[in-house]
């Protein structure tokens, strides 16, 4: 069967980002059936790419990702919405054949995008069993109710059927990396003006409660991993194939567990090879070994999901750790010669101007490379921060969350802005 893959992404915050979760679907499929894959990233005239792939390719079926669906920036918001449906409606009149949409964006509100998108199936969830399932019962039985996290309509509703995550990564095939030009993607430049990173997944799963993150529903509460000689190998590979040295481990709780980690990067330093890395850290688990072997193995650009330096703003945000363990993780990168940027979520219930300059005050004593700042907390629906806002009035029951709405604590709503522009004035390293 003829399967266009299209991944639509544009936004290029912090570094352009390679589809990865697209390229283990494509990965998963590309064997049994005939691929052809649009990345809109680069493109000059993507709409203009579509036309000329479905006229060419003859697509029998059309898979669209969605990884995006707004900016997250609460004083100028813009969603991607209209743009899919945009590009829906194109696919639709130029061939015959059913859309599936999927992807990360996609994941957190499946109901709702199938209502406003019109495609004609949706895959919740974790794409690389659920869409081999799908294309078996599309030539096959057309019984919808055996595919994992399929949003289907049945007469006049649509269905959504229960999400099965991928047991065993292990088994899984390593990303097609050959269908997104990944030399671009390391080669190109996002909006922290730094070098491009080539993703890389270790594990997927994540127990932490923050009140406002999406990570649980996508990936689950519990860890699931490769082999860290497997992606040891999959970097060498890529290294050898493509000339990639630098990546970066999407992993949400890259040092967590510990000792996972440690033998990770024990297994990139037996490579011997000239890589460079980036990971996001938690600060839930400060360990000076583990972050002088992720120096030694390459790691020279870590991000601390720290979020804020009030005790009161983390137990309000539900981070699962203090401001001590923050200063230690700050304390142990900089005397380990590991270089980090950090992140201010501001505006989450309990803010006030006290806390927001308790939390600069922290910043200002250490040394990050670069500061990413964050007004107003994106609420999604189902999460701890969807019932706050629902409790306080900020939205209203039932109001679909498909156009962007924040979290901004009332006690700084009028007060932040000016604020933050004499802290960035004083740091130029300090972004929105």
């Amino acid at each position: 069967m003829r399967i266009l893959f299209i991944s639509p992404n544009r936004l290029r915050l912090v570094v352009p980002p390679l589809p990865i979760g697209l390229a283990s679907v494509v990965a998963a499929v590309k064997d049994e059936h005939k691929v052809r894959v649009l990345d809109f990233m680069f493109a000059e005239a993507p709409l203009e790419e579509v036309r000329r792939a479905v006229a060419e390719f003859a697509p029998e079926i059309i898979a669209v990702s969605i990884r995006n669906i707004d900016n997250q920036d609460s004083r100028n918001p813009e969603s991607f919405i209209g743009d899919a449906r945009e590009l829906v409606d194109l696919l639709k009149k130029l061939s015959a054949a059913p859309i599936v949409v999927g992807g990360a964006g996609f994941s957190i509100m499946p109901g709702e995008f199938m209502e406003y998108l019109g495609a004609d199936f949706g895959i919740a969830g974790e794409g690389e069993g659920a869409f081999r399932e799908f294309l078996a019962a599309f030539v096959g039985s057309r019984d919808w109710q055996a595919v994992s996290g399929l949003v289907w309509r049945e007469g006049e509703e649509w269905r959504l059927n229960p999400v099965q995550r991928v047991a065993d990564l292990k088994s899984l095939p390593l990303p097609a990396l050959e269908n997104f030009t990944p030399e671009l993607y390391e080669e190109a430049v996002g909006s922290a003006k730094l070098p491009g990173m080539i993703p890389v997944q270790t594990r997927r799963g994540c127990p932490m409660k923050c009140i406002y993150c999406t990570t649980p529903l996508l990936e689950g509460r519990r860890f699931r991993s490769w082999e860290p000689a497997q992606i040891a190998a999959r970097l060498a590979a890529w290294h050898e194939r493509w000339g990639l040295t630098r990546f970066y481990f999407v992993d949400n709780l890259f040092n967590c567990p510990p000792d996972y980690a440690k033998r990770l990067c024990r297994a990139i330093i037996d490579l011997k090879l000239p890589l460079k890395w980036g990971a996001l850290i938690n600060p839930s688990a400060p360990d000076r070994e583990l972050f002088r072997l992720m120096r030694d193995s390459g790691g020279g650009f870590m991000q601390v999901g720290n979020e804020s330096g009030s005790e009161l703003v983390l137990t309000k945000l539900g981070k699962g750790f203090g401001r001590r363990q923050v200063e230690l993780t700050f304390q142990f990168l900089e005397e380990e010669g590991v270089a980090y940027s950090c992140f201010l979520l501001l505006g989450g219930p309990g803010e006030t101007p006290e806390t927001v300059q308790e939390s600069v005050a922290l910043l200002e004593q250490y040394h990050p490379q670069l500061v990413n700042l964050t007004v107003g907390v994106r609420i999604y629906p189902g999460l701890a921060l969807h019932r706050i806002a629902l409790e306080e009035g900020v939205v209203a029951p039932g109001e679909n969350l498909l156009l962007p709405r924040f979290y901004l604590a009332p006690a700084i709503e009028g007060w932040i802005w000016e604020y933050l522009e004499g802290v960035m004035a004083r740091h130029p390293n300090w972004i929105f």
